[in-house]
């Protein structure tokens, strides 16, 4: 033990009074972990000054009376992937993998519509969850990233006035009447997509109410889709329901995120028709709430 202090202290006394070029000097770091035992020294330096990104790692172990060190700067999986250049660490960025990023729900809507289409903000939901993420920081400067990953997106548009969605038998989709005598509830087209964004972020600060913004394009794999009308005849309760509408295989959203300190604000506008135009009515998709 006193040999392992010994050499603990003689490598900390060479980097102290060594050249500037062996100088290693943190500003202000943000989080410091020491771990001290017998045969092993190990400081952990996790972000400093004008850097939340940078990590540092310096290790001491005491094997057979002598002392091995081993020290890394940002150490991150660009260090796992193969064929990627060791970059200095000055220069380069770093890359995170996140499962479970957010959820977010809001309301939907639908703009360009015909005139006898009506779906108003407050009957239509939208509901999106981020599953997992890969995010990219390619410059050294706090805050930057690239991101993208995949998802699921579930919206519905719905009506609630005197007109409902129907399949035709031929597989248009028209919106008519409902029967004579009805009492209308409701009458809703759901699309399930698989999404996948391609956004850039900026978060300045950690503090503070604001934290940064996130702005990019969304694509949409719409993979399932149905009608469900609910009305009710005399009385009476009626269901009409179809799936496997002739929807727009792929769409893309033009998304906006505002992140706030425990919850943010997204935005989002399809220039895309939802279903398909040579057998459904043309309307396009928008849609806003908040996420966690």
């Amino acid at each position: 033990m006193k040999r392992f202090l010994f050499a603990t202290m003689m490598m900390m006394a060479t980097t102290a009074f060594a050249s500037d070029n062996d100088t290693l000097i943190i500003e202000k770091p943000q989080r410091v972990i020491i771990i001290t035992s017998d045969s092993l020294q190990s400081i952990h330096v996790k972000g400093k000054e004008g850097d939340n990104q940078f990590d540092y790692q310096n290790t001491i172990q005491l094997l057979d009376s002598n002392y091995v060190s081993t020290e890394t700067y940002n150490k991150t999986l660009w260090d796992l992937m193969p064929f990627v250049k060791n970059k200095d660490s000055e220069n380069r960025g770093t890359m995170e993998f996140a499962l479970i990023a957010s959820f977010g729900v809001g309301f939907t809507s639908a703009v360009g519509t015909a005139d006898k289409l009506n779906i108003p903000v407050g009957p239509s939901w939208e509901f999106m969850w981020d599953i997992a993420h890969i995010q990219i920081h390619p410059w050294k400067e706090l805050g930057h990233h690239f991101k993208t990953g995949i998802g699921l997106d579930w919206r519905n548009y719905r009506m609630t006035d005197q007109k409902r969605f129907v399949e035709m038998s031929d597989g248009q989709i028209d919106v008519t009447p409902y029967p004579q005598g009805s009492e209308p509830d409701f009458s809703r087209i759901k699309v399930l997509s698989l999404t996948v964004p391609f956004t850039y972020g900026f978060y300045p600060s950690r503090k503070g109410l604001f934290r940064g913004f996130e702005v990019g394009p969304v694509l949409n794999f719409n993979v399932y889709s149905s009608i469900k009308t609910r009305y009710s005849v005399n009385g009476e309760n009626q269901k009409d329901f179809t799936k496997g509408l002739h929807k727009n295989p792929v769409t893309v959203d033009f998304m906006l995120k505002l992140r706030m300190r425990y919850f943010g604000f997204y935005a989002k506008y399809s220039p895309c028709n939802v279903l398909d135009t040579a057998y459904g009515p043309k309307f396009k998709s928008v849609s806003f709430g908040i996420y966690f």
